[in-house]
């Protein structure tokens, strides 16, 4: 009965997506330009998270660990286990940020046009180059005063339990930058729901924990501090995943 359940609610799921994608297509087409693009594209992000949350049933409880000043920006980086975390991050944070996603996200509508706009910036994994190359880019949008969303797992697989191994970009980023890290833990998104993939996984209403953390500076560190930065990042967010509430 559960998995008939959360099969109706994954074509309930992509119904609602779907039908955002036909009311935002043409002011996202229309608006998402010109130097208030990244204004505009937050509105409408906000607008996207806060209503399809709501018509699926998800609600937001997000904690803060202290008072984060939202008017500097920052390097995101939050743990990856389901879609969810890319809806819900425009609600745990009021601020702009640009997502580095992967690339396969560009054949998804709606948010493929933020990623052609500009406002995101896509992450060819099969190429080290194209990988080498998104970095470039959002050094230069850390440089514009805008934050920076990256999942440093690199991707997940629903057969794995825990967080995968942190792959480097990040931290090389915060480094060369000198933009500090913010991490988040999604704690149970995965539970609320998996890969669209899976129609056997979980998939159904409830409460997305999430927890941000205090800001980690990066004041004077080098390339020789990268293991540690992203070790310490990753011990925040796990210690964190496994905590009772």
């Amino acid at each position: 009965m559960k998995k008939i359940a959360s099969y109706f609610y994954y074509i309930y799921f992509g119904i609602i997506y779907l039908i955002f994608s036909v009311i935002l297509y043409l002011p996202i087409y229309f608006f998402v330009n010109g130097k208030n693009k990244y204004t505009v594209a937050k509105r409408i992000k906000f607008f996207w998270s806060k209503w399809m949350s709501f018509l699926i049933g998800i609600k937001v409880d997000a904690k803060k660990e202290s008072s984060i000043d939202l008017q500097k920006n920052y390097i995101i980086c939050a743990n990856h286990k389901s879609y969810l975390d890319i809806i819900l991050m425009y609600l745990v944070l009021d601020q702009d940020f640009a997502f580095l996603g992967k690339s396969e996200l560009l054949k998804w509508p709606v948010i493929n046009l933020f990623f052609k706009r500009g406002v995101d910036i896509p992450v060819y994994r099969n190429s080290k180059t194209k990988a080498s190359e998104c970095l470039i880019i959002a050094e230069k949008e850390i440089k514009k005063g805008r934050s920076v969303v990256i999942f440093p797992e690199g991707g997940w697989d629903n057969a794995e339990k825990g967080m995968r191994k942190f792959k480097n970009g990040a931290f090389q980023l915060a480094i060369d930058t000198q933009c500090p890290i913010l991490p988040v833990t999604f704690k149970n998104n995965y539970d609320l729901f998996t890969d669209h993939k899976d129609i056997s996984g979980n998939a159904r209403p409830g409460i997305a924990k999430v927890v941000v953390h205090n800001p980690i500076a990066i004041d004077n560190l080098s390339r020789q501090d990268l293991v540690n930065l992203r070790e310490q990042t990753f011990n925040i967010i796990n210690k964190e995943l496994y905590s009772e509430d």
